[in-house]
């Protein structure tokens, strides 16, 4: 039996469903639009809050061979958990087979990743100007660029074969963010500088007198053209100053949006919006013309010593007097041993200089007006001028240093037609007085070999 409902109690019943009612609508709502704003920071909703900042580290040139031009790595740093790593193209080995891979033109580079509080602790240690450049770049760019950086991380994609000025540690950080920033870079870049590639070598190797003139020595006419902006940055400090003055096209803003500069002493030199190259003619000739006079001091008491018979009776009478102090057997025997150095220095230039442009592969240094001057034939010098001291090198000595001259003025004088246009001034100031006392001096010993 069903109990009966009691009506007297329904008033109240519905006055406490009501008074229950009121209380839950004045709860917080919990619904996803009013969480939102306590997942935001700075305003910006979170899924669109950078993860990633790039930025670019240059670091400037320093003693050490390797580290004459300077060096660049992309650095990507996790903003959520402060992680920071630089991606470098600069790896590389130089052992006895490296160095005969590098003559062969197949040089390999690798990349790698390092992390970066390290890596600017180190480079900070040997006293490098450090410039650190924001990347402003937007978040699908940013993407674009870590991946592609991961990618040349692996494996199979880790080695390439390095080339200076076309693709070498500075050129393929500027290709992968070129690429991200759809071409921009490459097309506002594509001004003329003025200068060629040699202008930018030089200015960052003349203070190294030896390797300076060996590296132009060895550069063909190819990189005697005039470049743009886009080419030099081979170099990393171009890199710096292009991509500071470079626009992203997805920002309308600049591409650096930020720049710190980590300066060793307070003080640096070397980062300079102004491209200065020296001039180095002066010492090239003071060089040049101080060589050729001891080489021609020395072939004059050679040709008098060698044929006697050339000589007037005051001649004959001062050399028996010098004889005294300097006996005549060593004035004979000085020029051809200063011929034989002559020809174990540069000589070797020459057959270096025919093996990376005949059989290396090396593009810059093929078609090299170069060889004017030195060539294999040079070296022969180095073992007829120890067969002339010993008189066993009959007229061969002065055939092949009559030649030897010969070829050198033969090259200076084909410089008046066009084709011949490699900027090869600083080795004809040092070496034009030399090879012409040489062919000189090869050309008298014949002339005078024939009247005895």
């Amino acid at each position: 039996m069903e109990r009966p409902v009691n009506i007297k109690k329904l008033p109240i019943l519905l006055c406490f469903l009501l008074f229950l009612l009121a209380g839950l609508s004045s709860l917080p709502q919990t619904t996803q639009a009013s969480l939102a704003p306590a997942l935001t920071i700075k305003n910006t909703p979170l899924a669109k809050q950078p993860v990633f900042e790039i930025s670019l580290m240059t670091f400037a040139p320093t003693d050490s061979l390797f580290e004459w031009f300077g060096h660049t790595v992309l650095v990507v740093e996790n903003l959520r958990n402060g992680q920071s790593f630089a991606y470098s193209f600069g790896g590389y080995s130089f052992g006895t087979d490296d160095l005969l891979m590098f003559s062969m033109g197949k040089f390999l580079f690798w990349s790698f990743k390092t992390d970066t509080p390290s890596l600017l602790k180190r480079h900070w240690e040997k006293g490098r100007h450090i410039v650190n450049q924001k990347l402003n770049l937007s978040l699908q760019q940013t993407e674009t660029i870590r991946q592609h950086l991961q990618l040349s991380m692996k494996p199979q994609n880790r080695f390439y074969v390095y080339d200076h000025f076309k693709d070498n540690c500075s050129t393929r950080l500027r290709d992968i963010v070129n690429e991200a920033l759809g071409g921009a870079i490459e097309r506002q870049s594509r001004v003329d500088t003025g200068r060629t590639i040699r202008d930018y070598v030089h200015r960052m190797t003349n203070h190294q007198i030896l390797f300076n003139f060996l590296l132009h020595f060895l550069l063909s006419d190819g990189v005697d053209q005039p470049v743009s902006h886009w080419e030099t940055m081979f170099l990393p400090d171009r890199l710096m100053i292009v991509l500071q003055n470079t626009i992203n096209p997805k920002t309308g803003l600049p591409l650096i949006s930020d720049r710190r500069d980590q300066i060793p002493l307070d003080q640096s030199l070397y980062y300079q919006e102004q491209v200065i190259v020296p001039d180095t003619a002066g010492r090239e000739w003071a060089a040049g013309l101080c060589m050729g006079l001891i080489l021609a001091m020395l072939a004059r008491r050679y040709l008098k010593r060698t044929f006697p018979g050339h000589r007037t009776p005051m001649i004959r009478l001062n050399e028996e007097l010098s004889a005294k102090k300097i006996p005549a057997v060593s004035q004979v025997k000085s020029y051809p041993l200063m011929i034989s150095v002559f020809g174990a220095v540069f000589g070797l230039l020459g057959v270096i200089l025919f093996f990376m442009a005949v059989i290396g592969d090396h593009h810059d240094v093929f078609w090299n007006e170069n060889f004017f001057l030195l060539n294999p034939l040079t070296i022969t010098l180095l073992p007829l001028g120890l067969l002339k001291v010993f008189r066993k090198a009959g007229q061969y000595f002065a055939g092949v240093s009559l030649v030897c001259g010969a070829i050198g003025v033969v090259g200076i004088v084909l410089k008046i037609l066009p084709i011949f246009d490699q900027d090869n001034g600083q080795q004809i100031r040092v070496l034009l007085p030399m090879l012409l006392v040489i062919g000189l001096t090869g050309f008298i010993e014949l002339k005078r070999s024939a009247h005895f």
